[in-house]
């Protein structure tokens, strides 16, 4: 079978992908990981995107397939960059290579937007966690229910992360711009989007496709920023047939 990593998104931790993992372990040898700071792992003395993406590669046997969501999917682009001999394919869900606008780049949110929201995550956690996730189901026709959803994004929350780390995170979506760098990752890469994402657009992932040698953009039409949850069996249809 197929290696698997999966890497999961800032503020979570890697039980957001607790329901997927009987379906993806007949199919592939997966690995979960939590990123740096989150549960009981504590931060890299540099809390960088390729310090992140080294670490992930560090508790690998052999190339592998990485799935990353959100920033998880930021960190395997780095990986892929960095060390492509790790990265045999990469499947990035509710990514992109920029997260805020700028600098000709329209296919994300306003950069002040990101900065209120995680000041407020960061400092009144308890009481942004439901804005946070309101946010990632805004809009969502969701063949889960929607209680269901908030239950397991609530779940992954649970854990607050190490001090500090939140705050390593937030600059990175802040400063990284991967643009320049996505003609030369050869791997085949798959972008998983949902269209009705209002963190990330799903136009983001079509566009970063086409600058990639062997990109391509799949779309949930009906999905938020968590496809995996909200539709799981499209989901994983997609991972399967691009994993194979």
């Amino acid at each position: 079978m197929q290696p698997l990593v999966l890497v999961h998104g800032w503020g979570f931790n890697s039980s957001v992908w607790d329901s997927l993992l009987p379906q993806l372990r007949e199919w592939f040898e997966v690995t979960v990981v939590d990123l740096p700071g989150y549960r009981s792992r504590p931060p890299l003395e540099s809390m960088t995107l390729s310090a992140m993406a080294e670490d992930v590669a560090s508790q690998l046997t052999e190339p592998a397939i990485w799935l990353g969501w959100s920033l998880g999917g930021q960190v395997a682009l780095r990986a892929a960059l960095d060390m492509p001999e790790q990265v045999s394919k990469l499947v990035l869900v509710g990514a992109t290579p920029r997260f805020v606008q700028g600098d000709g780049w329209r296919e994300a949110i306003k950069q002040r937007v990101l900065d209120d929201f995680g000041r407020a995550f960061i400092h009144s956690r308890e009481t942004t966690i439901g804005r946070f996730l309101t946010l990632q189901m805004l809009g969502v026709h969701a063949v889960k229910g929607r209680r269901e959803l908030i239950r397991d994004l609530k779940i992954s929350l649970a854990e607050p992360s190490a001090p500090g780390t939140l705050e390593a995170g937030l600059q990175i979506l802040n400063e990284t711009d991967l643009r320049p760098d996505l003609g030369r990752i050869m791997q085949p890469t798959r972008w998983i989007m949902g269209g009705r994402d209002q963190l990330v657009p799903a136009s983001a992932g079509v566009v970063a496709a086409q600058q990639m040698p062997n990109g391509s953009p799949h779309l949930i039409e009906d999905a938020g920023h968590a496809p995996f949850l909200s539709h799981p069996e499209q989901f994983l249809s997609e991972v399967i047939s691009f994993g194979r």
